[in-house]
């Protein structure tokens, strides 16, 4: 669920001072935002999603239903026409496409712990790890925070977190064309008492199931 940011010796010694400063707050709003998204074992919903282009027109629209279980138990499923179901499972990732009557299986590496899902996850060093967080003020009880990838080869340029009081309110993805994909949740509980078998891949019968790596 990706970019880093020589002279005399008195602006080498700024530099290095506001460095640490940014890292220490920058460290500061990854635990902030770590506490936020820890504060449920489980959270299940719905959402809208649409897709915004570089000009501002929205161009795509979809809905659909989530949920999650600490610590990698997640299920997306967006409705038609674009219908789609993603299931993180014991350690895999498998995407069913309803259209082709497909499936694709794959392990839940490294290459996929920096992507948006993995905020569902609410481990302060993975997110520490994988991106530089800023938390950004909101309106009344809103918390806001931005997400840059640290490393490169990111599937996007930044994520926009904002929580209404405690409870994640919507995600905001930009991409490196100046694309924004926008996920509002709306009808969401948690504790709920999810548990794992709420997980597990339920493929039609006659599936064709595709192994990646095999």
């Amino acid at each position: 669920m990706l970019k880093s940011l020589s002279l005399r010796f008195s602006l080498v010694t700024i530099l290095i001072i506001a460095s640490f400063d940014l890292f220490s707050k920058t460290r500061t709003d990854a635990d902030e935002l770590s506490a936020l998204l820890s504060a449920s074992a489980d959270i299940q919903g719905s959402f809208i999603q649409f897709v915004v282009d570089g000009r501002g027109t929205r161009v795509q629209e979809t809905r659909g239903e989530f949920k999650a279980k600490k610590p990698d138990l997640f299920y997306w499923e967006t409705k038609a026409p674009l219908a789609q179901k993603i299931y993180v499972y014991q350690g895999e990732v498998t995407v069913y496409d309803p259209d082709l009557e497909q499936a694709s299986v794959q392990l839940l590496g490294d290459d996929l712990s920096a992507t948006p899902a993995m905020l569902f996850n609410g481990d302060a060093a993975l997110i520490a790890n994988n991106f530089i967080v800023e938390k950004r003020d909101g309106e009344g009880d809103e918390a806001q925070f931005l997400l840059f990838p640290s490393s490169e080869g990111s599937l996007f340029e930044v994520l926009r977190v904002r929580f209404k009081g405690t409870t994640l309110s919507d995600l905001r993805i930009t991409d490196s064309l100046g694309q924004d994909t926008t996920v509002s949740f709306i009808s969401t509980f948690v504790n709920s008492g999810l548990t794992e078998k709420d997980f597990k891949p339920d493929l039609p019968e006659g599936t064709d199931v595709i192994r990646q790596g095999e």
